[in-house]
């Protein structure tokens, strides 16, 4: 997730009392495997009620797939709010596994860093450059967020998919760049910064280029599109730094096929230490590695969420990364700049997914993410313990888990 670039308010979020719980008038109905093949009848009659009764103006299946579990999902649209009332009539119906609103997702972006702190102190945190790394060049990792500048001469050749669906390719806001420098840079090409591994990028944008109600929230039919995506595509490792407080049991069929398509998934823990620190998802489903974020002291950063469910932490305050080479409403043409947030520590981690996919080709995303927790360095304030809900296994170390 994202935060502020020159000032103490973000110019692409809105504060956390102001976010979106679900968004507005969107519902995803999941339709039970068995009646797909039993009376058509049954099936569209809660549809039919949708657009009789409720004024549904856009009823759309999700996925093009014979899979009985993707062909059973369908977005509606509606005019009106979504209430509990209204789901309730429609899992009614024999036909329906489920209905539920659409979850906001928003970015996992803390704040802007001083210029003057511009280094990248992550490297060195993580043991990078004591590491023997292996050479990742038919490891991809994709990544769901707000597009990428391929063009930039950090990244250049790195980006091997770009899709946008229907949205501009320009990243306006900037985020998705700065995710994929930490991943990816390009190194020894004189440019600026290095990435975690010189892994191949797959990035789907999620993410429209128009802010709703004060802040960017994902496109859930991209997302859930993109995330069926991905496990097809041969990525071995997705990075999401978003997130929201709404579960999805949409989403969590589609981090299962993930978790079957060989696929390790790292997600951000959030943000919002200081606002309740809630739970968010994807970070908080089955088999997502959840990354906290931590400062150049090794310390918890003071934004990171903290929860049973996490798995490690990584640098995520004042990290210097990639931005757009064009400038936009909504952030300097800078070309780089120091970002913090667990948007800035969870690509830490996919870089270092995708390094151990190269040394350990034939692990299980089960595998990859229990390595990399169980070769977390401790952090002092651990005090002793194996395990905190501040730092789940410790601090990401690359040299141990390639060691």
């Amino acid at each position: 997730m994202t935060a502020p670039l020159e000032s103490d308010v973000a110019t692409f979020q809105a504060p956390p009392e102001a976010r979106l719980e679900f968004m507005p008038g969107e519902v995803v109905v999941r339709v039970h495997s068995e009646a797909l093949q039993a009376s058509a009848a049954a099936v569209s009659e809660p549809f039919d009620w949708l657009i009789r009764e409720a004024g549904a103006h856009r009823v759309e299946p999700l996925f093009d797939s014979d899979n009985d579990e993707l062909r059973g999902m369908t977005l509606v649209e509606l005019a009106q709010p979504v209430s509990p009332e209204l789901l309730q009539r429609v899992e009614s119906s024999p036909a329906i596994a489920f209905a539920e609103p659409v979850p906001a997702r928003w970015l996992s972006t803390a704040a802007a860093a001083d210029p003057r702190r511009n280094r990248q102190w992550g490297l060195r945190a993580i043991r990078w450059f004591e590491s023997d790394r292996p050479a990742p060049n038919d490891i991809t990792v994709a990544i769901c967020d707000t597009g990428v500048d391929g063009a930039h001469p950090d990244l250049d050749g790195a980006v091997v998919t770009y899709d946008h669906e229907g949205a501009g390719a320009t990243d306006i806001v900037g985020h998705g760049t700065h995710v994929s420098g930490i991943i990816a840079a390009r190194p020894n090409n004189e440019a600026g910064i290095v990435g975690v591994a010189g892994c191949r990028l797959a990035m789907w944008k999620v993410f429209p280029d128009q802010p709703v109600q004060g802040n960017f929230y994902v496109d859930g039919t991209r997302f859930l599109r993109a995330l069926n995506a991905v496990a097809a595509s041969g990525a071995k490792v997705l990075n999401l730094s978003l997130g929201g407080t709404q579960p999805s049991q949409a989403e969590q069929l589609l981090f299962d096929r993930l978790e079957r398509a060989g696929v390790t998934v790292v997600a951000a823990m959030g943000n919002d230490y200081a606002n309740g620190n809630p739970t968010e998802y994807p970070a908080a489903y089955e088999h997502v590695l959840a990354v906290g974020a931590a400062a150049e002291t090794d310390r918890r950063s003071p934004f990171s969420n903290t929860g049973a469910h996490i798995g490690l932490a990584a640098p995520g305050s004042d990290v210097l990364s990639t931005l757009p080479t064009t400038a936009s409403d909504f952030r300097p043409d800078t070309r780089y700049a120091s970002w913090s947030g667990t948007s800035m520590a969870t690509p830490h981690v996919a870089g270092a997914a995708a390094l151990v996919a190269a040394e350990h080709p034939d692990w299980t995303p089960a595998d990859t993410k229990q390595h990399l927790r169980d070769t977390a360095a401790k952090a002092a304030d651990m005090g002793g313990q194996s395990f905190t809900q501040a730092y789940g296994s410790g601090l990401l170390d690359v040299e141990a888990a390639l060691g």
